[in-house]
């Protein structure tokens, strides 16, 4: 996409409720020099400083916004790939690793998957959702199955429209992109059949007598 449609893209999004973040070109990280920021773990060829500064970074921006100047200076002839966060204003993405993932949880909620927008990843879907409570990015269960991650505070999916390395994309799906639909609101993952781990860890944590907090 030319730098200068990107720029307007994100600012629209910003007005309809999405936060758009550079991505480094062909690829899902954070371009932080872009945002401002040192990119450390380039430099030292870290993991675990690249873990940390996602993160932080991400739950940083959902708390405290930046305006659109920022994103316009972000964007400003930038030509990688969108990001977009997750837990700003309570934005819950549920990233599906696979079509086959998502059909199985579609078949039992394909009501609310209608009418929310939708992206296709390469592999999977990502399915974009409101919460009236601020939720935390976790793994993603369906029954006894891990089937993906749920995108919230701390996390952000790979945005539409972006291009991989290898060729593969993203795509809103026709007529449910949020410049088509809003997202629809959901109390919890239980509403949805899902889960952020699997029903067996708190099992083991009972029998190990290992405490544990359930809020999602």
């Amino acid at each position: 996409m030319p730098p200068d449609i990107t720029t307007d893209y994100a600012v629209r999004l910003l007005a309809q409720g999405y936060m758009c973040l550079p991505l480094r070109t062909g690829g899902k990280h954070l371009d932080l020099e872009a945002m401002g920021y040192d990119p450390l773990h380039l430099r030292n060829r870290r993991k675990d400083l690249k873990e940390l500064a996602f993160c932080s970074i991400a739950f940083q921006l959902a708390q405290k916004p930046p305006t659109r100047e920022d994103i316009e200076r972000w964007f400003c002839k930038f030509t990688g790939n969108v990001g977009i966060l997750g837990g700003f204003s309570n934005l819950l993405i549920l990233d599906f690793d696979s079509a086959a993932a998502y059909q199985g949880w579609q078949g039992r909620h394909g009501e609310i998957a209608s009418r929310t927008p939708m992206a296709k990843s390469p592999r999977g879907f990502h399915v974009y959702l409101r919460t009236r409570e601020p939720m935390v990015s976790s793994s993603l269960h369906f029954g006894m199955r891990r089937v993906g991650h749920v995108k919230a505070l701390g996390g952000y999916v790979v945005g539409s429209p972006s291009l991989l390395k290898d060729g593969s994309s993203y795509g809103w799906l026709e007529n449910q992109s949020p410049f088509d639909v809003e997202p629809q609101q959901i109390d919890s993952l239980a509403s949805l059949s899902l889960r952020p781990v699997t029903p067996l860890k708190h099992y083991y944590d009972r029998m190990l007598n290992r405490g544990f907090f359930e809020r999602q």
